[in-house]
């Protein structure tokens, strides 16, 4: 029983070859400090006490540093940034979609909502664009789970290089995204998805000698007709991306 807890431990943080260079570096800094402190000490000390030793004095001051510093402070070092590392990965992981680096449904979400507080609080517009790749578990069988992958990650990249750095884009959930506009009306929205399908048109992957392209359906939803609650913005987005598939047309003539 006993050892269960040594075991967690050592898996939750596994040192590094950067934390232990960091850890060294830092080391040497607090080492040669320590030296220095010392020294300063022991001189201050030989010259109020008149101590003729003096030598033996400065080799203890600049042995004890030495001798129980460094096997103190860097393991510790080592550890912290180990730590720190980890800490870092899982608070990305904890925003970040695993498959596409875009932001995952519950940060994007929650996000959102921020936005929306803003929106209400500065009186600005924020929309929203539901977007849905077309039959994309049909291409995902016809041409391998890897494909469809790859396919994602090129449409999130896409997207991503052409959307202003105000707004948030993010995967909700297979191959579905979010993109939230913030001072935008529903005009402009419609605009952006009108500019989205074009530049997903021109997306392919390469699947040996093929080339394998996708199309994309898009609800659009605004502050303006569906107020600032979260769910009826949603649901409002969810429902044009329903229209737009029963109708297979462009979902602005909706």
């Amino acid at each position: 029983m006993g050892s269960a807890p040594q075991g967690r431990f050592s898996q939750a943080a596994p040192v590094h070859n950067s934390d232990r260079l960091f850890a060294l570096r830092v080391t040497v800094l607090y080492s040669l400090g320590g030296l220095l402190l010392s020294l300063l000490i022991t001189a201050v000390g030989v010259l109020l006490t008149g101590q003729r030793d003096w030598l033996a004095a400065i080799t203890l001051a600049l042995l004890i540093p030495l001798l129980l510093l460094p096997p103190v402070c860097y393991p510790v070092l080592a550890r912290l940034s180990a730590l720190n590392r980890d800490n870092k990965l899982l608070r990305q992981q904890a925003r970040e979609d695993h498959l596409t680096g875009l932001f995952n449904r519950p940060h994007l979400l929650s996000m959102l909502e921020r936005e929306l507080s803003l929106s209400l609080r500065h009186d600005y517009t924020v929309s929203i664009l539901l977007i849905d790749i077309v039959d994309f578990s049909d291409i995902a069988d016809r041409h391998g789970r890897h494909l469809g992958d790859s396919l994602l990650r090129v449409f999130s990249e896409r997207i991503r290089e052409k959307i202003r750095d105000s707004d948030l884009f993010g995967r909700i959930d297979g191959a579905q995204f979010l993109l939230v506009l913030p001072h935008t009306d529903y005009e402009d929205a419609l605009h952006m998805a009108q500019g989205l399908r074009a530049l997903t048109a021109a997306i392919q992957v390469q699947n040996g000698e093929e080339r394998v392209g996708c199309d994309i359906r898009i609800g659009a939803a605004c502050t303006e007709n569906s107020g600032r609650q979260l769910n009826a913005l949603l649901n409002e987005a969810d429902y044009m991306l329903y229209q737009s598939r029963n109708e297979h047309r462009p979902h602005e003539t909706a």
